[in-house]
C-alpha cells in the first residue's frame, strides 16, 4: 500500500465508523471507489421529521426523500421517526435494522391526553399513525433496540402483540409516556416486555393490566423504573414496579426512582421500601449487584441503610440521587461486604460532606468510577494517601472555604494527589450543582466560586502523569484556561478527546489543531 487511495475496500467501512458526517462527505469526493465505500455509512442512521413547511415546525432539517430511502433500505441500521410523518415512511422494510425509535417532539397531544382522561377522541391523523406504527414493526422484525417516547398516537394492542410474536431477538426497550390506552393494549405491552433483556420504563401511563401480576420476565437483567407524579391516575404505580421486579429472577442491575416527586406520604413510601427490603432478604434476585436509587431522603434515609444492610450480594455498583447519605451509609461502604464495589456515584442533594468524600477515597481501594459533589482542599491530609489507585473516572469539584489562607499551597496539594491517579481516563472538576444543592453543613454558597485554580502556574503541570486521560471537564467551575494551558494539554494528554470548560484568548490556529486531532470542545454539557 502506497497511499490512502490504496486502502482495501473491506477496511474503509471500519474506518468510517470513527468519522463524523462532515469527514465522510469529504471522503465521497475523493474518488468513485471511495464514494461507493463510504456512502452506505451515511445511510446507517436515518432520521425522519415532519416537513419544515409544516405549521409550527420551523427547525432547520434536511428532509429525506422516501424514493431515495427505498433504494438504500439495506444500509439502514438505525431508523428514527419524530412526530407525525407521511405513511410512506412507515411502509419500508429494512433487512439489517438494529434500532427503531418512534417519538413525538411536540408532546402537546400526549400532554393533553395525560391530563384529561375524558378528552375528545384523537384526530384521524393520529389514528392513522397508530396503524402505520403497527405496520412498521410488522415489516421490520430485526431491531434489537426499541425506543417509544411520548407518541401522539398511543400504540395499540396489535403493535405490542406484533413485537411479542414476530420480533427475532429484541434486547432493549426504552418506553416513556403513554404506551397503552386500553386494557387489551396494556396486556399486550407487558407480554411484549417479556421478550426483552433490558427495560427502561419512565413515567409510563397505561390502563391497569390484570396479567402483570401473573407474568414472569425471565430475560430481564437490567431494569430502570421511574415515576414522576402520584397525581397521574393512569401512571404505572410504584406498587406495580414491585410486581415487575419480583418477576425478574435474572435481574442484575436495578435503577429505581421509587418515590414520585409529588408524593407526600412518607408512611406509604416506607411501607413500599420495606416490602422491597423483604424481597431482598428472601433472595429474590440472586444475581443483583448494581443499584441506583433516587429520592430516599429525610425519614426515608434510614430505609436506605436497612436496604444496604439486608443486601446479600457483593455490590459492584451503587448510584445515589437525592438520597440521604449519612455516617451509617459511609460505614457500610467501608465494610468488607463492599470491597467488591467498583462504581460509586453520589449526586447532589445527598448530603455527603467533604470529609466523607475523602474518607471514601482513602478507604475503598477497588473503586474504578467515583462521583461526588465537592472536596474542601483544606480537608486533604497529605499523610493519608488516597488508596483508590484503580480509578478510571473521577468527578468532584475541589473548593476553598472563603476564609482559607494560602490557597496556592492547597492547590498544589490537590494536584499532588490527582497526579498519582495514573489510570484516569476521565477527570471532571465541574460544579454542576452550582453550590445550591450541596448539603454539607460546613459549605456556604460563597464558597462555590473558590474552586481549584486550573492554570499552569497553580500546578496543572503536575498532571502530566495522566497520560491515559481522554476526558477533561471543568464546566461551571468559575475557572478559565488560556492558550498556555491548552497547548500544554495537547502536548501531554495525547489521548484527550473531549474538553469541556471555558477557554479564553485562544489562537484560531490552536482551535484548528485541536479539531484536526479529533478533540471535541464544548463550553458546557457535562453530565448533571
Amino acid at each position: 500500500m502506497t497511499g490512502i487511495l490504496d486502502l482495501p475496500e473491506e477496511i474503509r467501512p471500519f474506518i468510517g465508523k470513527f468519522l463524523d458526517t462532515k469527514s465522510i462527505q469529504a471522503c465521497l469526493l475523493v474518488s468513485r471507489s471511495f464514494h461507493q465505500s463510504f456512502e452506505p455509512i451515511l445511510w446507517q442512521k436515518v432520521v425522519i421529521r415532519p416537513s419544515i413547511s409544516d405549521p409550527g415546525y420551523d427547525i432547520n432539517v434536511h428532509p429525506v426523500d422516501v424514493n431515495a430511502l427505498r433504494t438504500r433500505t439495506r444500509d439502514v441500521h438505525n431508523y428514527v421517526i419524530h412526530d407525525t410523518v407521511a405513511s410512506e415512511f412507515y411502509q419500508l422494510s429494512f433487512p439489517h435494522l438494529r434500532r427503531l425509535q418512534l417519538s413525538d417532539k411536540g408532546l402537546e397531544v400526549s400532554s393533553r391526553a395525560a391530563k384529561n382522561e375524558d378528552s375528545a377522541p384523537l384526530p384521524l391523523i393520529y389514528l392513522r399513525q397508530a396503524s402505520d406504527q403497527t405496520q412498521l414493526v410488522r415489516l421490520n422484525p430485526t431491531p434489537r433496540t426499541l425506543v417509544v417516547t411520548s407518541l401522539p398516537a398511543t400504540p395499540d394492542a396489535e403493535f405490542w402483540e406484533t413485537i411479542y410474536s414476530t420480533w427475532v431477538s429484541p434486547r432493549i426497550l426504552h418506553a416513556t409516556g403513554p404506551v397503552a390506552s386500553t386494557e387489551e393494549a396494556a396486556n399486550a405491552f407487558w407480554r411484549a416486555c417479556t421478550r426483552f433483556s433490558e427495560l427502561s420504563l419512565l413515567s409510563l401511563t397505561a390502563e391497569p393490566s390484570p396479567i402483570l401480576s401473573t407474568l414472569t420476565f425471565p430475560r430481564v437483567r437490567r431494569l430502570n423504573l421511574q415515576t414522576t407524579s402520584s397525581a397521574q391516575t393512569r401512571e404505572v404505580k410504584p406498587q406495580d414496579h414491585l410486581f415487575l421486579m419480583k418477576a425478574c429472577p435474572q435481574l442484575k442491575h436495578l435503577t429505581w426512582d421509587a418515590i414520585p416527586y409529588s408524593s407526600t406520604s412518607t408512611s406509604s413510601a416506607s411501607a413500599l421500601l420495606s416490602d422491597f427490603r423483604q424481597a431482598i432478604e428472601q433472595n429474590h434476585w440472586p444475581y443483583l449487584d448494581s443499584l441506583e436509587f433516587s429520592r430516599l431522603y429525610n425519614k426515608l434515609g434510614k430505609e436506605l441503610v436497612l436496604l444496604l444492610q439486608a443486601f446479600p450480594n457483593p455490590l459492584t455498583a451503587l448510584r445515589l440521587k437525592t438520597c440521604a447519605f449519612n455516617s451509617r451509609v459511609l460505614a457500610l461502604l467501608k465494610d468488607k461486604k463492599f470491597e467488591s464495589l467498583r462504581i460509586l456515584k453520589i449526586y447532589a442533594n445527598c448530603g455527603i460532606t467533604s470529609k466523607a468524600t475523602l474518607d471514601i477515597l482513602t478507604s475503598c481501594p477497588n473503586i474504578e468510577v467515583f462521583r461526588s459533589t465537592h472536596i474542601f482542599a483544606s480537608d486533604i491530609n497529605p499523610s493519608k494517601p488516597w488508596v483508590c489507585k484503580r480509578l478510571r473516572s473521577l468527578t468532584v469539584c475541589f473548593i476553598h472555604r472563603e476564609s482559607t489562607p494560602n490557597r496556592v499551597a492547597l492547590d498544589q496539594q490537590v494536584y499532588t494527589q490527582l497526579a498519582k491517579l495514573t489510570d484516569l481516563t476521565r477527570l471532571d472538576l465541574g460544579q454542576y450543582s452550582m453550590g445550591y444543592t450541596i448539603s454539607d453543613p460546613e459549605f456556604h454558597l460563597k464558597d462555590a466560586m473558590n474552586t481549584l485554580d486550573l492554570r499552569l502556574k497553580a500546578g496543572l503541570g503536575q498532571l502530566s502523569t495522566l497520560t491515559k486521560l481522554r476526558f477533561f471537564g471543568y464546566a461551571n467551575s468559575f475557572q478559565v484556561t488560556g492558550q498556555a494551558e491548552l497547548s500544554w494539554m495537547m502536548e501531554h494528554w495525547k489521548e484527550l478527546r473531549t474538553l469541556i470548560g471555558q477557554l479564553d484568548g485562544i489562537e484560531r490556529s490552536a482551535l484548528r489543531a485541536m479539531e484536526a486531532r479529533g478533540v471535541e470542545y464544548r463550553l458546557s454539557g457535562c453530565e448533571i
